[in-house]
């Protein structure tokens, strides 16, 4: 009888352990997600009413793949927070990736700062505010920079374009 019961607890476990082998190289395959944005007036705590949304995509180059989001919002106190979510390896020793925001019709580039990778692995995030209007500043650029202090903008691997989302 105990035979009987070791054997039927057994079974499965040895049955599951059987079955096809899964080839780990192949892709797996792409998703698409819809998020939720709130419609209506947006309001912040510290900064108030949002009167400005925008959000858009980034995506690598060919030779560095990448891709993620960026949004910008402007609030009516004069103030304007940005975000950038995006998936790009880490980079190499001496390097660090460097967003920036960039005005189409004045040309005026805005460094937004460095990426940050907090679980050491290919999300990077990057929050940023400033105390003036972002709105006009619809394209997201990334770059990789030597960590030499040259303030200036090294080779672009990454590139996006926000839209106004107007909202109820």
């Amino acid at each position: 009888m105990k035979q009987s019961f070791l054997l039927l607890g057994v079974l499965p476990l040895l049955l599951a352990g059987c079955g096809s082998s899964v080839d780990v190289t192949e892709p797996l395959g792409s998703e698409s997600f819809r998020y939720n944005i709130p419609s209506g007036g947006v309001q912040d705590l510290r900064f108030g009413k949002e009167v400005f949304f925008a959000y858009g995509p980034i995506a690598g180059n060919t030779e560095t793949p990448a891709n993620g989001l960026g949004k910008v919002h402007v609030f009516e106190k004069g103030a304007s927070l940005h975000t950038l979510q995006v998936n790009i390896a880490l980079p190499k020793d001496d390097t660090f990736y460097e967003g920036w925001l960039v005005n189409p019709k004045t040309n005026e580039r805005l460094s937004t700062g460095h990426l940050k990778s907090l679980f050491g692995d290919v999300r990077h995030n990057l929050d940023y505010q400033a105390d003036r209007d972002l709105s006009g500043f619809t394209n997201m650029i990334i770059t990789l920079e030597k960590d030499d202090g040259n303030p200036a903008p090294g080779k672009e691997v990454a590139t996006g374009m926000l839209k106004e989302l107007k909202r109820d």
